[in-house]
C-alpha cells in the first residue's frame, strides 16, 4: 500500500487503528479523549495514512457531500494526476460493492430499482413473517431456561430473514451468519478471514443458481426485481445482480444482530428500562433509535477526497483518504447531552447510525422492525432473562461491525407455540 505523506499541520493520533484489537476496548475513551484533546478531525499514521472525522456536525458535513467525499471504489489503477479511488474501507477491499461503492449517477440505478422493496408498504408486509421466525427460534430454546442469543436468535433471524428478502434457498443460514460475521470483523491477514470467504462461495452458488431459475421463473425478492429491472432497459449483468444480493444478505445480517446485542445487555443491567419496555411495547420504536444512536453497530466507513477542502479545522487534499466514524459522532456530546446514557426519551435524536445523505443506510426500517418484533417477543416470551454479562463476547476486532460471538443468558422456562417456520430441515443444529 502506498503510504501518504503526512498532510502539513495535521492533528495527529498515532494510536488509532480503528482495526485493531485495542479499539475493541478502548473506543469510547478514545472518542472522549480525542475530541476533547484533539478536535474533531484528526490524521492517523496506519494503513498508509488517514484521516478520521468523529465529530457530529463535521462527519455530517462530508456525508451530505458525495461529491467532494466520494465513495467510489474503481479497482483500475489511476493514471497519473488522476485520484485513486479506495472506496469504503481502510485499509481497501479487493472487490467493489456494488450501490454502497459507487456515487450518482450510477447509484441512482441501484436505487431506483431497490427503493420499492425497502419502502414501508413493503417493510410492513414483512411483519407476520419476522414474527414466525422469531417465535420458533426461541421454540427451540423456551423448555430449557438456558439461550445463546447470538447463537440462537439475533444472529439467526437476520439471516433468514435477509437471504429470503434476496430470494434464495435458506437451508444454510447458520453457516452463511457465521461466515458474513467473520469476513466482516476479521482483519485482512487473519488466515479465519480468508476460511470464512472461502466458506461464502455457498452462498454465492446459491445466489448465482437462484439468478439462472428466476430468469424463466419471476418471484418475489431483490433477484427478480433486479431481472425485472434489466428486462426494463437496465445494464445489470448476472455479476452485477450477484455481487448486490450478497450485498444485500451481508448487510442484513451483522448491523441488526450488533445493536439487538447491545439491547439485550443493556436490558440486563438497565431492569429500569426493560420494566418500561415490558409495560409499554410502544416504547420499542424510540428504544432502537437510542440503541442505534448508542452502540452504532457499523463504527465507520471511508471516504476519497475529490478536491483540497478544509472540514474541523484541518486542511484535507485531494486523493486522502477519511473515515466517517459514526460510532463517535453519535457520542458527540455537543449535540447528545450525556451521551454515555441510554436515555429512551432522547428528543430529538437525530443519530448519526445509518449515515447521512444520499448513501444513507436504505434497510434502516427494516433494522428497526427487526429489532422491534424480536426485543417485543423476548420480554413477552422470557421477561426475566438474565445475560450472563461475564460469558459476554465481543468481536475481537471491530473492521466495519462491533458486535458479539456469543450473548449466553438464562430464564425461567415457558411453553412452546410450535411455530413452523417452514425451512427445510428446521430445526438445524447453531
Amino acid at each position: 500500500m502506498s503510504v501518504a505523506e503526512t498532510p502539513t499541520g495535521a492533528t495527529i493520533v498515532d494510536y488509532f487503528d480503528h482495526n485493531g484489537p485495542e479499539y475493541v476496548r478502548e473506543r469510547y475513551g478514545w472518542y472522549r479523549e480525542i475530541m476533547r484533546d484533539k478536535g474533531p478531525v484528526f490524521w492517523s499514521p496506519h494503513y498508509g495514512g488517514y484521516w478520521v472525522a468523529i465529530g457530529y456536525d463535521e462527519l455530517m458535513e462530508a456525508a451530505k457531500d458525495w461529491e467532494t467525499f466520494s465513495s467510489l471504489r474503481v479497482l483500475e489503477e489511476p493514471k497519473p494526476g488522476e485520484i485513486a479511488y479506495k472506496g469504503l474501507f481502510v485499509p481497501p477491499r479487493d472487490k467493489h460493492q456494488p450501490m454502497l461503492e459507487d456515487d450518482p449517477p450510477e447509484w441512482e440505478k441501484w436505487r431506483e430499482v431497490l427503493a420499492p422493496l425497502f419502502s414501508i408498504p413493503a417493510v410492513k408486509g414483512w411483519r407476520g413473517r419476522i414474527q414466525t421466525l422469531a417465535d420458533a427460534c426461541l421454540d427451540r430454546s423456551i423448555e430449557t431456561g438456558r439461550i445463546d442469543f447470538a447463537h440462537e436468535l439475533t444472529n439467526i433471524v437476520p439471516a433468514i430473514f435477509s437471504m429470503e428478502f434476496v430470494g434464495i434457498p435458506t437451508e444454510t443460514y447458520a453457516e452463511v451468519a457465521e461466515n458474513h460475521h467473520k469476513a466482516s470483523h476479521l482483519q485482512a491477514d487473519d488466515p479465519r478471514r480468508q476460511v470464512a470467504l472461502d466458506g461464502l462461495a455457498g452462498e454465492r452458488r446459491l445466489v448465482a443458481e437462484t439468478i439462472e431459475a428466476r430468469k424463466t421463473d419471476r418471484r418475489s425478492g431483490v433477484i427478480s426485481a433486479l431481472l425485472n429491472a434489466r428486462d426494463r432497459g437496465h445494464a445489470f449483468t448476472d455479476e452485477d445482480i450477484a455481487k448486490l444480493g450478497g450485498l444485500v444478505i451481508g448487510a442484513g445480517i451483522d448491523t441488526t444482530s450488533a445493536v439487538l446485542g447491545t439491547a439485550l445487555i443493556v436490558l440486563t443491567q438497565r431492569p429500569d428500562l426493560r420494566q418500561r419496555l415490558k409495560d409499554d411495547p410502544s416504547l420499542t420504536a424510540q428504544a432502537f433509535e437510542e440503541f442505534m444512536r448508542y452502540s452504532a453497530p457499523t463504527q465507520g466507513l471511508c471516504r476519497t477526497v475529490t478536491r483540497d477542502t478544509e472540514l474541523g479545522g484541518q486542511k484535507l487534499r485531494r486523493g486522502d483518504r477519511i473515515m466517517l466514524c459514526f460510532a463517535a459522532a453519535c457520542r458527540d456530546e455537543r449535540q447528545f447531552p450525556s451521551p454515555e446514557v441510554i436515555d429512551l426519551d432522547r428528543r430529538p435524536n437525530l443519530h448519526a447510525a445509518f449515515g447521512a445523505g444520499v448513501h444513507r443506510c436504505i434497510g434502516s426500517m427494516f433494522a428497526r422492525l427487526e429489532f422491534e418484533t424480536l426485543i417485543n417477543t423476548i420480554l413477552r416470551r422470557m421477561p426475566d432473562y438474565q445475560v450472563d454479562l461475564d460469558a459476554v463476547r465481543s468481536f475481537e476486532n471491530v473492521g466495519v461491525v462491533a458486535g458479539y460471538t456469543t450473548i449466553p443468558a438464562t430464564f425461567t422456562p415457558g411453553p412452546r407455540l410450535g411455530v413452523d417456520p417452514g425451512i427445510e430441515g428446521w430445526p438445524l443444529k447453531v
